[in-house]
């Protein structure tokens, strides 16, 4: 392994140490290092702190003059945030070489970041490890490309392809493993969304209890506004936490409930009461979410896929056979995706698909 792989690779290992807590910024790991020796880490702890590389350079041990510093993202340039600009720290530390894995999207940024530390005689090597540190940041990447939030659909089966025996009942097939895994994605992750049936059948809690980790915002889409107010969502811990999209047309009496025990309700255009995921999506992103794990259930799942509003599928199959039920996700209409995981996990099997051709979604 090259030098230079080994130490960004570091960076990425100590940015995963802010995932679920720096959103909207990026994951960013900085190392810095001299004659071989490494004099300082740090990482973005968490949203409005100071940076990865501000944290590095606190966290040095010698002096950091004609060291290199490395991170897995270029350095951030522009003012109009809360913490300051690192390029013109890394410059006034003297800093002679900067390695980094990816430029940074952000149109404030973008490239301005490298050509102004070129300009102050610091060499710039980017694009070590570049795939690796895409997928780190690809929450970030698509929410300032393209002003949306990552959408990922998790869909857990039955070997012979249902997701429950019927559309009222609740059906657990998936073992510990695998919901370990599942509560590991929801701190990862800004938001979880559930339809309406999934809160009146399941009741779920939607919290991050089998790993550590923070809790994410809990979404449901209710566009008749049915969810009953005894579910744990509305009369559980932090109700502020959880959000629902309903109908303009729904009862003033029901929202004005839910209001007082703190839940927030988003009133959207509907027809028949059900409402566009994509203007969801948007106001999803004008909220600063910019990543959101889709739980369930089938009538969700199924409004999401057809209508091309995803980037990534996980599907958690179990080897316990229903015979019948409610159907689940059909590989042979997967179109145009490509499985790029496929592992066990405890007694289930964890499938990861992503669309062929590498881009964001375009379904809007």
């Amino acid at each position: 392994m090259k030098v230079e792989e080994k130490h960004i690779k570091r960076c990425i290992e100590l940015a995963k140490k802010g995932e679920g807590y720096v959103s909207p910024n990026p994951l960013v790991g900085a190392v810095i290092v001299k004659s071989g020796k490494v004099l300082g880490e740090g990482f973005h702890k968490k949203y409005g702190d100071t940076h990865a590389e501000v944290n590095a350079f606190e966290n040095s041990a010698g002096d950091v003059r004609g060291a290199t510093l490395y991170s897995n993202l270029e350095p951030c340039c522009h003012s109009n945030k809360q913490t300051p600009p690192c390029v013109p720290l890394i410059i006034s530390k003297g800093i002679k070489k900067v390695v980094i894995s990816n430029l940074d999207s952000n149109p404030s940024v973008n490239a301005k970041g490298i050509q102004q530390l070129q300009d102050a005689g610091v060499e710039v090597i980017t694009g070590i490890i570049e795939d690796e540190a895409n997928e780190l940041n690809k929450f970030y990447f698509k929410f300032v490309s393209k002003k949306l939030p990552y959408i990922t659909i998790k869909i857990a089966q039955s070997a012979d392809g249902f997701m429950s025996k019927t559309k009222n009942e609740q059906t657990w097939f998936t073992g510990k493993e695998a919901a370990m895994f599942v509560h590991r994605q929801r701190a990862k992750y800004d938001a979880v969304l559930v339809g309406a049936n999934t809160v009146s059948v399941d009741d779920p809690l939607l919290t991050v209890r089998e790993v550590k980790g923070r809790n994410p915002k809990r979404l449901i889409i209710d566009g008749s506004l049915s969810i009953p107010l005894d579910s744990k969502l509305v009369a559980g811990d932090d109700p502020e936490k959880t959000w629902v999209f309903t109908s303009l047309n729904s009862d003033d009496k029901k929202i004005i409930a839910l209001l007082n025990v703190g839940v927030k309700v988003f009133q959207l255009k509907s027809e028949n009461n059900k409402i566009k995921l994509i203007d969801i999506l948007k106001k999803l992103a004008h909220e600063m979410i910019t990543s959101l794990f889709v739980e369930g259930g089938a009538n969700v799942f199924h409004q999401f896929i057809t209508e091309n509003l995803f980037d990534e599928l996980i599907l958690l199959q179990s080897p316990i056979k229903l015979g019948s039920g409610v159907p689940g996700f059909d590989f042979e209409t997967a179109g145009d995706l490509k499985i790029i995981q496929k592992e066990k996990i405890g007694i289930d099997e964890k499938i990861i698909l992503k669309k062929k051709i590498d881009h964001f979604f375009t379904g809007i």
